[in-house]
Formats: C-alpha cells, sequence, structure tokens
C-alpha cells in the first residue's frame, strides 16, 4: 500500500483566515499518523476564475489552457494525486466560499467532455481511474438550518460527479472550542478510512 497523501484547501476569505484553526487541528492529526499533506491557503495564491472555454477537454485534454499563468493546473494535479483532499470554507448562501468555488470550477479538466448515465442521471465521464476521497468543512458565526441543508445537498451533487470513493460533508460553529475540533477531526479522518 503506497502512503496516504492530503491536500488541504483552505477558502478562507481574504478578510481573515477564519479557518486555520480547523487546518491546524487537520495539519497536526496528520502529522502525528505520519501522513503527509500539504496546505493551501487559497486567497493568498494566484488562482484565477475558469473562463468556460472548455480547451481543457478539447485543445489540450486534461490542461487547463484557457486561464494562463496562475497555479489552478499545478494544484488541480495535486488534487488528483491526493487520496483525500479537504475543503475549508465558510458557509455562503449554503455553498463555498468564493475563494474555494473559484478552485473547484477548476477541477473540469480532472474529468472528461460527454456524459455517461449512472442511476438514470447523467454525469461527466471519469479521465482517471482513481479520484481523491473528500472531507468538506463548512463554518458558520449563525446558524441556518436551510443553509446547512443546501451545503449537504451541495456536496451530495459534487461527489456523484467527482467520484469520490467516500465524502463527508460537515458544517461547524466558528465557536467551536480547539479540543472538539480535534476530537470532531479525528472522528471525520477515521471515518474516511485515513487513520485508523
Amino acid at each position: 500500500m503506497h502512503n496516504l497523501s492530503v491536500l488541504i484547501l483552505n477558502g478562507s476569505l481574504k478578510t481573515g483566515n477564519q479557518h486555520l484553526l480547523y487546518q491546524s487541528a487537520i495539519e497536526k492529526e496528520l502529522s502525528s499518523k505520519g501522513i503527509s499533506y500539504e496546505s493551501i491557503i487559497l486567497n493568498s495564491t494566484d488562482l484565477r476564475s475558469c473562463i468556460g472555454c472548455f480547451k481543457c477537454w478539447d485543445t489540450t485534454p486534461g490542461i487547463c489552457s484557457g486561464v494562463k499563468g496562475d497555479s489552478g493546473n499545478d494544484i488541480a494535479r495535486k488534487v488528483i494525486h491526493s487520496d483525500l483532499i479537504v475543503f475549508l470554507t465558510p458557509l455562503t448562501f449554503g455553498g463555498f466560499s468564493s475563494e474555494l468555488k473559484k478552485m473547484i470550477e477548476r477541477f473540469l479538466p480532472l474529468l472528461q467532455a460527454g456524459v455517461v448515465l449512472v442511476k438514470g442521471e447523467t454525469h461527466h465521464k471519469k479521465r482517471y481511474e482513481k479520484y481523491p476521497s473528500i472531507l468538506a468543512i463548512a463554518t458558520y458565526e449563525n446558524i441556518d438550518e436551510e443553509e446547512v441543508n443546501i451545503f449537504k445537498h451541495l456536496m451530495h451533487r459534487f461527489s456523484l460527479n467527482f467520484y469520490p470513493p467516500k465524502y463527508i460533508a460537515e458544517v461547524l460553529s466558528l465557536s467551536e472550542n480547539q479540543v472538539v475540533i480535534e476530537e470532531k477531526i479525528h472522528q471525520f479522518l477515521i471515518e474516511l478510512e485515513v487513520i485508523q
């Protein structure tokens, strides 16, 4: 069995790094188990939005060539070579932060043009045999159950199109203390079979 690799995509907004506590808790847990990881704080990365040109499907398959000179291709390469990707994001109208959404849109080259029928639904075709598992953690200051439900549904739909072996989508309070956060992270990583 190969050594596991984890990529943490911190989607905190530029107004503040709200998720450093969560990022640190994940890094601490992985380090204690000798699991390699890389953390990327997206708001301090040169990352531009997908322009919807679809060159990654028909001109340079698997590589974004419509957006030039940013870090999108490099991060997408790291995503597909990881065993687990972690999304950290403020809960934004039931969705991802603008920082994380930019990166998720840049996952498009990791799939192929065309669709396949899966349980009566159309989904993008796989480009690769293996895709990473996903841990998506959204945080809130004031709970809104409708937003929580939207986020979990959004992650469920995303998982159907991105083929992760396992995924967890959770919404947690920014007021959680460090001990509680570390316990939850530990449990999530067990459920995802990253640690035992």
